[in-house]
């Protein structure tokens, strides 16, 4: 039985997830330019193909990042990942998808001249961020 699964992400740009995963203190691994990674999966038979980037995830088996219609999508044996990580696909895509989004608020704020003021987190991890922008 195959544990390979694939998940959508609202990721629109692999630059900034590599931006996001290495604040995460998660590393990767590219695919060759004009090629793709294959990843394992945990049968012999099992293997993910396509991938433009590969999640470390200080096992064997890796978090394959790959191109789709919406974006990008990630795809793992995550029967794998959790059992050699003891980390859930929940809990791994959370942290990356709330950094992502977190980088990409920030990221446009300041393109649109605002600064932080303030940032606070709730007892739920909810994030409320206070923004400000001058004008002459």
């Amino acid at each position: 039985m195959s544990h390979i699964t694939k998940i959508q992400t609202a990721i629109k740009d692999l630059s900034q997830l590599v931006k996001v995963l290495d604040e995460l203190g998660m590393a990767c691994e590219f695919a060759p330019e004009g090629e793709t990674l294959s990843l394992k999966g945990f049968t012999k038979n099992e293997v993910i193909t396509g991938c433009l980037l590969e999640i470390k995830t200080g096992s064997a088996y890796g978090i394959g990042i790959r191109e789709s219609e919406q974006g990008y999508e990630a795809v793992a044996d995550w029967w794998a990942v959790e059992t050699f990580t003891g980390q859930k696909q929940e809990d791994i895509m959370n942290r990356i998808m709330r950094q992502y989004a977190y980088r990409t608020v920030m990221d446009k704020a300041r393109d649109m001249g605002f600064s932080l003021v303030a940032e606070e987190e709730d007892t739920r991890e909810n994030l409320r961020i206070s923004l400000r922008r001058w004008t002459p």
